[in-house]
């Protein structure tokens, strides 16, 4: 047998029976539902945080709903509604965020920044060229029911953008170390940009605070949420079905989402909104909007979870030498082949979920 006549048997074995690339071989378990919420109170989830102990979930109402932060445990039901003191607080909430002061105490983060469009519109409105965050005191563990909370318990702290223009953003970062506040935005169409800003390092209440362009764009369309990693090490954000994280490097945050991020597939969600990662860092939480929807727990892969080695410390790769007789071309060829039928397979598996997701889209569009 010549050996050209050999190598169709080899290929079709290699593709068979070859493992993966090493890519894949990090591929953590699947994603499971952590708890479905319960009842008819949450309809409209945006954003997600979570408590240091995980037993508590944290999410807020969008635009035209009450001013209120809505504390789920890990049932799935609604333990305690923070109440603030004035609808008119929620223009438009988009994303939540938790931090921790060294004595453990938490505040919660809202962004009140989305667009409003639709009420905006509706009303007869310009379009929103002002926002705010809020902060509010993390409730105690033991908080249940309706908690009210004063307007001396709500610090307000007024947003607008460097260039005067209106932005609609989606996605909040709360530094959990130095508490410093990025947003991204949503963009929604190509040729959109989903710029990272940044806020002053210290907030002013009953003044404008700034936010200033930190990078010009991501590259990634339909941003709905992010988070910091809990002791700040890694960035998350997310659209409708990939979670995209990066290791933040030097402390410097817009620099570090340059480069190449770790993409993560998500579970297909109705509407998929925020992110958070899991108090022990090896996993991210993702909620949707609509009644009675999971939060889903996505393990991360390894390469999100351990930081891989900076260049100058890798060393080169050993080669390999060719098996002996000469033959190393046909085994070259052979692993080229499993690879790439490994690809194809993933590729239609991913290509598979966008059609899914698109027609799911198209079905919710036709019912609106």
């Amino acid at each position: 047998m010549t050996r050209r006549t050999a190598l169709a048997p080899l290929l079709a074995l290699a593709c068979a029976v070859l493992p993966p690339p090493a890519a894949h071989a990090r591929i953590p378990q699947p994603p499971e539902p952590l708890f479905h919420v319960a009842g008819k109170t949450i309809s409209e989830a945006s954003g997600l945080a979570v408590s240091a102990d995980g037993k508590r979930h944290y999410t807020v109402p969008d635009a035209g709903r009450p001013a209120e932060v809505y504390v789920v445990d890990r049932t799935g039901k609604t333990r305690a509604v923070l109440a603030l003191p004035a609808a008119e607080l929620n223009e438009d909430w988009e994303d939540i965020a938790v931090t921790r002061a060294a004595d453990g105490t938490g505040r919660l983060h809202i962004a009140d920044t989305g667009d409003a469009f639709a009420v905006r519109t509706a009303a007869g409105l310009p379009e929103r060229t002002s926002y705010r965050l809020l902060r509010v005191a993390e409730p105690r563990a033991s908080a249940s029911g309706r908690v009210d909370l004063g307007q001396e318990r709500v610090e307000v702290f007024p947003l607008v953008y460097a260039d005067g223009a209106p932005h609609n953003s989606e996605a909040l970062l709360v530094h959990p170390v130095t508490g410093r506040v990025f947003l991204v935005e949503k963009a929604e169409k190509e040729g959109r940009r989903a710029g990272l800003w940044s806020a002053p390092a210290t907030l002013r209440a009953g003044a404008d605070n700034v936010l200033r362009q930190a990078l010009p764009d991501l590259g990634i369309l339909g941003v709905s949420g992010a988070a910091f990693s809990p002791d700040g090490d890694r960035v998350v954000v997310r659209d409708a079905t990939t979670a995209y994280l990066w290791w933040v490097k030097g402390g410097d945050v817009a620099r570090s989402l340059r480069a190449r991020p770790v993409e993560i597939d998500l579970p297909l969600q109705r509407q998929g909104e925020g992110v958070a990662f899991t108090p022990d860092g090896r996993a991210l939480l993702v909620n949707s909007e609509g009644v009675g929807q999971p939060v889903w727990r996505v393990p991360l892969p390894a390469d999100a979870v351990a930081a891989e080695p900076e260049p100058s410390e890798r060393g080169p790769a050993p080669s390999a030498a060719p098996p002996a007789g000469g033959d190393g071309p046909m085994f070259a060829v052979a692993g080229l082949a499993g690879a790439a039928a490994a690809g194809v397979l993933a590729l239609v598996v991913v290509r598979g979920r966008r059609r899914a997701l698109s027609r799911l889209r198209a079905g919710g569009a036709a019912g609106r």
